[in-house]
């Protein structure tokens, strides 16, 4: 009987604990919760020794030599070349020297007289073998100062030159003939033509 009435005294004190200790924690939560204050942060700066700081002088680059400038090439004088020459001999053009009358000076006799005159081109084969030679032509003018009628009279060495010394006196011009104040042809003339090398020096 003495057993059973200590447990119901020990269960009702253990129940009546759990009931208290319930209580507390439902007041304890209800409760505010404090201000918490953040921590305060200290920072120990250390003072750094002075240290010796050394300036280095900076060298300015040397400024850039100038390029030499290349010497400017001598001028050379071109040495004379060996090569064809052309002469022309006559042709002998007279003039009328009778007294006309200057007043009208479209009346005044005058002779054929050369306006334009081409060189003949030397021939290859005689210029590479070193040959002369000339070549003695007659012609004639006609009312518009044309050559026609030439032919060849005489030449050395023969048919060497001659075609080149025809087809440059065909080529020439002239002034006509005047007589009366009219152009008129003028036959008989001649002309020589020379085919000759430069020699050097």
């Amino acid at each position: 009987m003495t057993k059973v009435s200590a447990s119901i005294a020990i269960g009702a004190a253990i129940t009546l604990a759990a009931f208290a200790f319930m209580d507390y924690l439902i007041s304890s939560d209800e409760r505010a919760p404090a201000e918490v204050k953040p921590p305060i942060e200290f920072e120990i700066m250390q003072n750094r020794p002075d240290s010796d700081v050394k300036v280095k002088p900076r060298q300015l680059p040397e400024p850039p030599q100038p390029k030499a400038q290349p010497p400017k090439p001598q001028s050379m004088t071109p040495a004379e070349v060996a090569g064809p020459q052309i002469g022309i001999s006559g042709p002998e053009i007279e003039f009328d020297n009778t007294p006309v009358n200057t007043t009208f000076a479209a009346q005044q006799d005058t002779g054929a007289t050369p306006i334009v005159r081409i060189d003949p081109k030397y021939p290859v084969d005689a210029a590479r073998d070193g040959k002369e030679g000339w070549v003695e032509m007659s012609f004639s003018i006609d009312k518009a100062g044309n050559v026609i009628d030439a032919k060849v009279i005489n030449a050395e060495p023969r048919r060497l030159f001659n075609r080149e010394a025809l087809r440059a006196l065909k080529g020439w011009k002239y002034r006509p003939k005047i007589e009366n104040g009219q152009a008129v042809v003028q036959s008989g003339l001649q002309v020589v033509l020379e085919f000759k090398i430069q020699q050097e020096g």
